[in-house]
């Protein structure tokens, strides 16, 4: 009897702190991580990796090209992209399309804490996957008039700082960085254009066609 109680409680610790390490993330994230776990990637591959702006695409669509593969999560974070990238550098991809950081500055997080963790993502894929040409993506502005994010909504120059990091960690590494901000900016500005949103944070179908043009000659 007291062999059973304590198989019971070890079982419910155990049981605990697997829930508790599941949710680091959300439910959606690992939805689809673990379902990226069962979707090879190869050396042939171009991979779009990012949050919600990348997970709201259909990027095999909008470039006409299979080899695509879409490894957004909605809702991601820097570090939700260091921990589910292991099974993407496996398979050496032969370019990666990298845009995040939005959601973590909504966590109140300064610019030079998100790019110490942004420079570890960076390094982990230069590391194991040396061959892969990686495109570093500016975040994208946010816009004040509207009232659904207020976490991210007033964190323009947070924004800005974070960009300015990225561009100098693509240069130190060899890697290219796009500048996606400057296209998505109301002229005189610095708020997400209203042609391209209409919540102040991510994109309309427009705003995915203005994105594509600036990508194609990276994809090509």
């Amino acid at each position: 009897m007291k062999r059973a109680s304590l198989l019971l409680v070890l079982g419910l610790l155990f049981g605990a702190n697997s829930f508790a390490q599941q949710e680091k993330y959300t439910t959606y994230y690992y939805q689809r991580a673990t379902l990226f776990e069962q979707l090879p990637i190869t050396s042939t591959d171009i991979v779009f990796l990012g949050n919600s702006l990348t997970d709201g695409c259909e990027w095999t669509e909008l470039f006409g090209n299979p080899h695509i593969k879409n490894r957004g999560i909605s809702g991601d974070e820097v570090m939700g992209i260091y921990d589910r990238i292991d099974p993407i550098l496996k398979g050496k991809p032969a370019k990666i399309f990298l845009l995040t950081g939005v959601n973590d500055v909504s966590h109140d997080l300064t610019a030079d804490s998100i790019l110490v963790m942004y420079r570890k993502l960076v390094n982990k894929i230069k590391s194991d996957s040396p061959k892969t040409k990686l495109y570093i993506q500016s975040i994208l502005p946010v816009n004040d008039e509207f009232t659904r994010f207020p976490k991210v909504h007033n964190k323009t120059q947070v924004i800005l700082d974070i960009n300015k990091g990225l561009k100098q960690l693509a240069k130190e590494n060899g890697y290219t960085y796009i500048d996606l901000y400057a296209h998505f900016v109301a002229p005189g500005t610095q708020s997400f254009d209203k042609k391209y949103t209409n919540d102040g944070l991510h994109l309309l179908g427009p705003g995915y066609m203005v994105w594509k043009e600036v990508l194609k000659p990276y994809v090509k």
